[in-house]
C-alpha cells in the first residue's frame, strides 16, 4: 500500500484527493499537510467519514507527497522532498521563473511529476494542439480564453500557459515575443504570429478552455470544461501510484499517462 501525503490539504484541490484516496485501496494516508500558520492546523478534517488530523510536518513514514498549495508551499515541501528522497507530484501552479527553476534543480534529485492539469482530457487536446497549429499555418488568429472559479489566484492559469507553449513550440515563437495577456486601451490591431491570451474569474466555475483558430471565412474552436474536482484528484492519484520507484527527473502528465 502507498503512503500518501497530501499538502493543501484544507483546500479544495486536497480535500478532494484525500476524498477520493480514502477510497482508493492503493493508498494509505500518511499525513493531511498544511501550513503552520493555517487555522485548521492541530484539528482534524472529515472526509469520507473519516476524521484526519490536520498537520504542519511530515513525520510519518511516507512514499509520494502530493502538493496542492500555492507557490511558496511547493518551494517548503520540495525541500522537504529533497531531504527525504520523497517523490512528489506538483499540481500547484503559478510558479515564477526562479521557483520552475527550483523545480527542475530537485527533479536531479527526486522523481517529480509536475503538470497545470491532471485531465486526460486536457492532455489529449495537448498531444493535438502542435499538429492543428501547424496545419492551419500563418493565416489563422489564435485567442485562449480561460475560466475558473472566483478563488483563483494566478492568471493565466497553468494550464492556458501549458497550451500556449505547446502553440509556441509548433510556431517557433516565444512568450516574451508572442503572447499577448488581455487587451486594453488602444491595443491596435494584432500582429502576425501573436496569440492572445484572456483570463475570466466568476463564480465557482471548475475550469473551461477555449482556444480559437480564425481564419478567412471560418473559426476551429477547441474547448474543454472540467465538471468536477474529481476528475483533477483521481488524475493526481493516478500519478502519485506512477512515480514510485521512478528515476529522478522532471515528469509530465503525458508520461503519466504513456
Amino acid at each position: 500500500m502507498i503512503q500518501l501525503a497530501v499538502a493543501g490539504a484544507t483546500g479544495r484541490m486536497g480535500r478532494a484527493v484525500l476524498e477520493l484516496a480514502l477510497r482508493d485501496e492503493r493508498f494509505s494516508i500518511a499525513a493531511a499537510l498544511s501550513s503552520a500558520g493555517c487555522p485548521l492546523c492541530g484539528s482534524t478534517l472529515l472526509v469520507a467519514d473519516r476524521a484526519v488530523p490536520v498537520v504542519d510536518r511530515l513525520a510519518a513514514p511516507c512514499d509520494v507527497l502530493i502538493d496542492f498549495t500555492v507557490p511558496s508551499g511547493t518551494m517548503a515541501w520540495l525541500e522537504v522532498c529533497q531531504d527525504l528522497e520523497l517523490p512528489m507530484v506538483i499540481g500547484t501552479t503559478g510558479h515564477s521563473e526562479e521557483e520552475a527553476a527550483r523545480i527542475r534543480e530537485a527533479a536531479a534529485a527526486v522523481p517529480i511529476v509536475k503538470t497545470g492539469n491532471f485531465s486526460p482530457g486536457i492532455n489529449v487536446i495537448l498531444s493535438l494542439l502542435g499538429q492543428l497549429t501547424r496545419e492551419v499555418g500563418d493565416a489563422f488568429d489564435i485567442e485562449l480564453v480561460e475560466t475558473h472559479h472566483r478563488w483563483k489566484r494566478d492568471a493565466p492559469s497553468g494550464t492556458a500557459l501549458m497550451l500556449v507553449d505547446e502553440i509556441l513550440a509548433a510556431t517557433g515563437g516565444t512568450r516574451e515575443r508572442d503572447v499577448i495577456i488581455g487587451r486594453i486601451a488602444d491595443a491596435g490591431s494584432r500582429s502576425a504570429g501573436q496569440i492572445g491570451v484572456h483570463s475570466v474569474r466568476m463564480g465557482d466555475v471548475v475550469g473551461r478552455h477555449e482556444i480559437h483558430f480564425s481564419g478567412p471565412g471560418e473559426t476551429i474552436t477547441i474547448a474543454h470544461t472540467s465538471q468536477s474536482r474529481k476528475t483533477f484528484a483521481a488524475g493526481a492519484l493516478r500519478a502519485a501510484a506512477w512515480i514510485v520507484g521512478k528515476q529522478p527527473g522532471l515528469y509530465s502528465m503525458r508520461d503519466v499517462l504513456g
